[in-house]
Order: C-alpha cells, then structure tokens, then sequence
C-alpha cells in the first residue's frame, strides 16, 4: 500500500501513523518489567516528566499494559482517605497496580499496525482509549511509540484539510448537541482533591466540574493535572478542590466554550491550553455548565460518517 503523498489534505482516517505531524519526533519508549518496584516507576515518571508507563510482559520486551500517576494514586491510598507517603505499598511490584479494576485502560493496551489506516484506531480513541502502541510488525527492529489523542487532535490543528471531508470546523458546539449532553457528575469546591479523583475512578470519567454552591464553574479537576510523581507533592491532594487547584504549575485559563463557539475554537483551546477537554457554560454570562466536549467526542465525529 502507498503512502499518500499529502498528508495536509488526505482524510485523516485514511492516513497511517508515521504520515502524522510530529510522528518521527516522538520520544523512545520508556517500558518497565512487571516487578519494578512502585518507587522505581514514579521515579522514571518523575524524570522523565510522563505521566503512564507501559509494561511488558514477565518474559519477554513486548508491551502488554499500561498504567499511569492516577492507577498509582489510588493504588496507594486504597480505600483510606488519607496519603500516605511512607507506606509499604510503594516496594510493590508495579504489576499490583493493575488489579484496580478490569475497565480500566492499566489492563491493557491499544495496539496499531504502523501500515494500517488510523480509522480503527480512531474508533479506539473515540471509545475512551487515550493511546495507542504503534508497531511496524514488518520491520522487527523498528522501535515501537506512543500515539496519543493529542496527537491526532494536533494534526488536525495543523492540517484542517485532514478533516474538510468529514466536518466543517466552524460548525457550532450547539449545533454538534454537546450543549445539550450535561457532565454527569461535578464535584463541590470544598470537597478534598483526593476524594473528587477517587469519584472519579468511581465514574470512570477522566475530568470533572469543580462547582460553588449554587451550581457555578469555578475550575476543573482533571486526570492529566495530577501532580507529579514527586511524592511530596501528594499531600496536597488532602486539600479542598477550589485550593488544590491554585497549586498547579500551570497559569493557563479554564477551558470553557459556549453553544455558540465554534468546533475550530474547541480545537485551538485543546493544544493552546493543554486540556483534554472544553466546559460549556450556558452563555459568557451565565457560569452554569451545561456541557463538555472532550477530545474523544471530537475524534468521534471523525468516525461517525465512516
């Protein structure tokens, strides 16, 4: 099968993964053995500023799962309501982290042909999957990356005419019906950092409102500003929502739309402040939200006429 020879406007669901934009920049695989110690995994994360870790198999180097800074989080705080830093828990073997719960993307891992079209794995990412190994199984010395949501989404922002087949990004986020798709789960703002993660797990969802008492936004918690494997840093999840928020390291906006912005603008405000998801409040006034668009919605509408 040919490669296509222009990637900026041939059918992002059409292309393969090295045709990405940054595809051939993407750092080496960093993979552990199953007995790694926790200690030694954050450690890795930690220094190599990621936030998941792959996992290969006990007898050979072929990845079989992932996990991330979240499995590890509820790992070692278990059911408690406290962090504790000085737990035993943290010389297991990295392998017990897996048995949080079998939904979990920890149990197992995403995997694309680097010869295969993106269209199945876009339907993979579109289901919640928010990364994909990505093997050359013709060429067994080739090494294996990380394709992510984000760098689906950031092709498209590159390259529009990728998708100029499929949907018109000046359509409306009204128009879409994701105004009319409501979060179904917020957290308060004096509830701990900790408990609104451990909610969650619960709802396996990757991010939710951080609401006042009459209902308003006031921030978002979000997988991906977990703070870092640095375990210092872990106390800080015993503090109220709208506190815990103000100790990220980013100055970034809220991530927030209205039924009238436009899908482009949702795309933008992904990339320009790194989130995997855009609040819709009811207008600019109003601080009700009323929706969310995630990165995984946007893939989807690439999958929905296919």
């Amino acid at each position: 099968m040919t490669t296509p020879a222009s990637p900026e406007n041939t059918d992002i669901t059409q292309l393969k993964p090295d045709n990405l934009v940054l595809a051939h920049s993407k750092p080496s695989l960093i993979a552990v053995s199953p007995v790694t110690s926790i200690r030694t995994a954050l450690q890795l994360l930690q220094n190599n500023k990621i936030t998941s870790l792959p996992i290969c198999s006990h007898d050979s180097t072929q990845v079989v799962s992932i996990i991330n800074l979240f499995d590890i989080l509820l790992y070692l705080v278990g059911g408690d309501n406290t962090v504790d830093k000085t737990t035993s828990k943290l010389d297991d073997a990295i392998e017990n982290v897996l048995g949080l719960d079998t939904d979990r993307e920890s149990y197992w891992m995403h995997k694309t042909d680097s010869q295969d079209i993106l269209l199945d794995t876009l339907r993979a990412f579109a289901s919640g999957v928010h990364r994909s190994l990505v093997i050359d199984y013709g060429n067994p010395k080739s090494s294996p990356w990380l394709l992510s949501q984000t760098d689906i989404i950031r092709h498209i922002y590159h390259y529009p005419g990728s998708i100029s087949n499929i949907i018109d990004v000046n359509t409306s986020v009204g128009d879409l019906g994701f105004d009319k798709k409501p979060p179904l789960v917020s957290v308060r703002a004096d509830q701990t950092a900790l408990s609104g993660y451990k909610l969650l797990a619960e709802k396996n969802v990757s991010g939710v409102p951080i609401v006042d008492g009459e209902g308003n936004l006031v921030g978002d918690l979000c997988l991906e500003d977990l703070p870092s494997a640095n375990l210092d840093t872990f106390e800080q999840l015993t503090l109220p929502c709208v506190d815990y928020i103000q100790h990220r390291p980013s100055t970034l906006a809220l991530p927030v739309a209205t039924p009238s912005t436009t899908l482009k603008i949702v795309i933008e405000n992904f990339l320009t402040l790194d989130t995997h998801r855009v609040w819709i409040k009811q207008s600019e006034e109003s601080g009700k939200v009323i929706g969310v668009i995630s990165m995984s919605d946007v893939i989807g509408l690439l999958c929905s006429k296919k």
